[in-house]
């Protein structure tokens, strides 16, 4: 019997690459706890807007409808109160100028603002008037009309103080601060 060396080679050549490839893989994979395959952590991603325009940022909730204005003059009608019955305002005016304030009123309900507004340094703001202006009906106006009421003051002084007003019943057991304006003012 005649040998080959040649087959010989290969079969070791077949063998080994055998047990190479037996050998590889087990030395190779990371150790790990047997169970179900580990799944990649993505993290949420929010949608993309569908117009395609850039959304600006939601702005804060506002307590008040009316901005801080410049002006010694302010106006806020009666139907602004059913949906912000409690409004800030910031309001400027020189010493010896006059505030103006008007605001919706319905006195066909029972309900009026206060005459007097409260001042927290009334030597700094004075009232000078406050009067109920009426929409040009006959006199008593139909029920359900309503109208203005109008508060002046005099700036005396500079300093920064508070007028607050309340919208109620003025009657014993009537409904009290139903709405409410309060006005920080600048006066300079």
């Amino acid at each position: 019997m005649k040998r080959h060396p040649e087959g010989t080679r290969m079969k070791k050549l077949l063998i080994g690459l055998i047990l190479v490839m037996l050998l590889v893989p087990v030395s190779c994979a990371p150790s790990r706890p047997a169970g179900p395959p580990e799944l990649p952590i993505i993290p949420p991603t929010l949608p993309e807007p569908v117009t395609g325009q850039p959304q600006a940022p939601t702005p804060a909730p506002t307590p008040a409808p009316t901005p801080p204005t410049p002006y010694s003059t302010v106006s806020i009608p009666i139907e602004e109160f059913p949906n912000h019955p409690h409004i800030d305002v910031v309001m400027h005016a020189v010493v010896g100028e006059e505030l103006t304030v008007t605001l919706g009123s319905n006195p066909t309900t029972g309900f009026r603002w206060s005459e007097f507004a409260e001042i927290s340094d009334e030597t700094i703001v004075q009232q000078t008037s406050h009067k109920y202006v009426g929409k040009e009906y006959e006199v008593p106006p139909p029920p359900g009309t309503s109208g203005e009421e109008v508060w002046t003051f005099k700036a005396l002084k500079k300093g920064t103080t508070t007028i607050s007003m309340e919208y109620s019943r003025p009657w014993e057991g009537g409904e009290k601060a139903e709405w409410t304006v309060t006005i920080t003012a600048n006066i300079r």
